[in-house]
């Protein structure tokens, strides 16, 4: 076979529709039995699918399978059920067809339907091999492992459409992935179709999942942690991690958890079983040893604390261990996963307070060893494989091999770097395994800084795969409590890319497939990823001035203090190009909702952060715009229409200090709808007390200011600038 992959190619590349009109079957994988071509060629017209993960091997052919109301999803085991309906779902959503699911048998290539089965089928595995068609995925280590039975094909012809997988999950995978290649065909949208092809995919880590932190603010609603679970699922995320301090509905310490909101038994359980629907394992992660202030800010817990009210255990106190026993007994039976993470990470008061003399005599890395080990005694009747974060045990490794080999390290590092094999290597020389943990660049932001975040992430989980990491745990934290989940999903989908793709993902491919693949929006100006790219040109610009990016304390520094109007001094050269970037990802947003036909309620916290961003832009521009009129007319009072044009720009009507007033009301109204959306109302009161403080500064700066004018009126003279906080001349 003649493989002329490059025409073909160019039409992917082109209106997917276009792309249905190839001519004949070309290859475009090496692996053995399939055509040989070149790396770039595969890449292309892998590319060209705008999949998310990206499949590992695909083969183009002529035609494609129209989906048509008489079409029915097949499928031959009710355990399938998920997977078929998520695909019904997703027709019915796009065309309004709802296509029947019908439970039996499932003969190959059943002529037009959609056929669901299993490679356990000896005649289905017999018809694909017929068919050119392995159905041992990847390489012959891989035949009896996980990562096979993750695994899935999928055939489409113009008579029909076959997804096979050796078990459930893969099986499910494969429907997620015919899913992304259902493309529009004909006037108004509403006809689908599937271009001909084989692909046969596996991934490339065992566990690829998300570590969501639900204990510093935002606790998200049950409906919303279903949505999330599915969400996660489309791109094949198999493990969910909720990071916990307080959170959990202890029994035992009725004083700690926050009574509205905290995760109950029954809620977990309900969580679990939904979860076990879409193949996701739910991972608590309980601390017992450090991020504990939540409990020890009680004085009936203050003999347990390193230091008073503080945030760390002490290990000298033998109580440490019952409480710890205490706390597990009620979590652990809750979630029946294979794991649990007891935390463990940034313990840095160890040896400030009780422990001090035991760490000077032993060493810090001893004292916290010891602390590991006794959790790993305690937790041994669960039969649990526990895993603990990386940052503290990894600064001693010659103590390393003590660790039990049943322990998994979860090594963590969150800034851009070329390598992280320094925080891997200590663990896996020791013989211990590792999942690896990038961050989502949420944390203290307006707006994720994925420029960072990709990199970080592409490259952690590169150099997990080289060194066998069990998996991947992408991490999201709200350390101020202020931070909204959907504006995460870029860095989340991502994470499932390369964790599942094999090697280093392409951040480039990644944006150019993103907006079909999250929002089956296949307009090749890809609006919505050049949204990202503005959202996130301001941290560019705010590090470029020193400022570290666009962070929420920025964002609520006081205008009207000599700090404040030194970062806006030294913010003020970006604004210009900082707000000219959020307004176009406000303009883009709004001019382009309808294109998204997909997690279109996601578009909600971005649009917020577009006007938080231009918000924070204006405030900086106001600052200097307000201190230069105050200071004009202080300068100039003897002359009457100066002064009082100056004061009219500061607080007349459409008044600079009016309008930022406004601006900050308005948003706080965006944020509330937000959190609303995703989270019990718990905590909100603590995020909009930012805005209202803010407000209210603002509204009695320009009382400050009438009164200024009235006194000049009547003495034709003005306070001193500094005395009203304008510092900025």
């Amino acid at each position: 076979m003649e493989p002329t992959l490059k025409p073909a190619v160019q039409l992917l590349l082109s209106p997917f529709t276009q792309a249905m009109k190839i001519t004949r079957w070309i290859s475009v994988i090496c692996l053995a039995g399939w055509a040989l071509v070149s790396r770039a060629q595969v890449n292309d017209a892998i590319r060209a699918l705008q999949v998310l993960p990206a499949p590992k091997a695909v083969r183009l052919a002529d035609g494609r399978f129209a989906i048509k109301p008489s079409t029915t999803i097949l499928i031959s085991n009710s355990e399938d059920r998920t997977a078929a309906e998520t695909l019904q779902k997703e027709i019915q959503d796009r065309t309004g067809m709802k296509l029947p699911i019908q439970t039996g048998p499932v003969t190959p290539q059943t002529a037009g339907h959609i056929s669901v089965g299993r490679l356990t089928d000896r005649g289905l595995r017999s018809y694909l091999e017929s068919q050119g068609v392995k159905t041992r995925l990847g390489n012959h280590e891989l035949e009896s492992s996980e990562l096979e039975t993750q695994g899935y094909v999928i055939r489409v012809t113009g008579s029909a459409v076959l997804v096979a997988g050796r078990s459930a999950q893969g099986l499910f995978y494969g429907v997620q992935t015919l899913r992304q290649l259902l493309r529009t065909e004909g006037q108004g949208g509403k006809r689908l179709a599937v271009p001909a092809l084989v692909i046969r995919d596996w991934p490339s880590m065992e566990w690829r999942g998300v570590s969501d932190d639900i204990s510093r603010g935002p606790i998200p609603t049950l409906d919303y942690l279903k949505m999330q679970i599915r969400t996660l699922a489309e791109y094949k995320i198999n493990l969910l991690g909720f990071n916990m301090e307080h959170v959990f509905d202890f029994q035992a310490q009725p004083l700690v958890p926050p009574n509205e909101a905290a995760l109950t038994p029954a809620e977990i359980k309900e969580l679990v079983a939904y979860a076990g629907k879409y193949f996701i394992t739910l991972l608590p992660e309980q601390q017992a040893f450090g991020h504990l202030h939540q409990f020890l800010k009680h004085e009936i817990y203050s003999g347990l604390a390193e230091t008073p009210h503080g945030h760390v255990l002490t290990p000298t106190n033998p109580k440490t261990y019952d409480f710890i026993r205490q706390i597990y007994s009620e979590v652990v039976p809750s979630f029946p996963g294979p794991f649990f993470h007891i935390g463990a990470d940034e313990t840095v008061e160890l040896g400030l307070g009780q422990t001090k003399a035991l760490a000077a005599q032993q060493g810090i890395g001893r004292v916290y060893l010891e602390h590991l080990l006794k959790i790993s005694e305690i937790m041994q009747p669960y039969h649990k494989q526990l895993m603990f974060w990386g940052d503290i045990a990894v600064k001693y490794p010659e103590l390393l091999t003590a660790v039990p080999k049943e322990m998994i390290a979860v090594p963590w590092d969150y800034d851009p770097k070329p390598s992280y094999e320094d925080i891997i290597t200590p663990y896996t020389n020791a013989g211990l395994r590792v999942v690896v943990a990038p961050g989502a660049g949420n944390w203290g932001v307006i707006w994720p800084n994925l420029e960072s975040a990709l990199v970080n992430i592409r490259n952690l989980v590169r150099d997990g795969q080289k060194h066998q990491a069990l998996g991947v745990l992408n991490t999201t934290w709200n350390d101020d409590g202020e931070s909204l989940l959907d504006m995460a999903w870029p860095a989340l989908v991502f994470g499932a890319v390369a964790s599942w793709q094999p090697g280093e993902s392409s951040i480039d491919d990644f944006k150019k497939s993103y907006d079909w693949a999250f929002y089956r929006d296949d307009d090749d100006r890809r609006s919505f990823a050049e949204v990202l790219d503005n959202l996130d040109r301001s941290h560019t610009l705010l590090a470029g001035v020193k400022l570290g990016g666009a962070s929420h304390e920025l964002f609520w520094s006081d205008p009207f203090s000599e700090a404040g109007a030194n970062m806006a001094a030294n913010a003020l050269p970006v604004t210009h190009d900082l707000r000219l970037s959020a307004e176009r990802a406000a303009e883009s947003l709004m001019l382009n909702r309808a294109k998204a036909h997909l997690h279109l309620e996601t578009l909600d916290d971005m649009l917020f952060a577009a006007w938080h961003l231009d918000t924070l832009g204006l405030k900086i521009q106001f600052t200097g715009e307000i201190g230069r009129f105050y200071w004009d007319a202080y300068q100039n009072q003897t002359d009457k229409i100066r002064v009082q044009n100056d004061m009219d720009e500061m607080v007349d009507i459409n008044g600079r200090l009016e309008s930022l007033r406004d601006s900050i009301t308005q948003l706080r109204k965006m944020y509330s709808e937000g959190w609303a959306r995703e989270n019990n109302p718990y905590w909100l009161d603590n995020v909009l007390l930012r805005y209202d403080n803010l407000a209210l500064e603002l509204q009695q700066k320009i009382v400050v200011v009438q009164q200024a004018r009235y006194q000049y009126s009547n003495t034709k003279t003005l306070p001193a600038p500094e005395q009203l906080g304008f510092f900025l001349k």
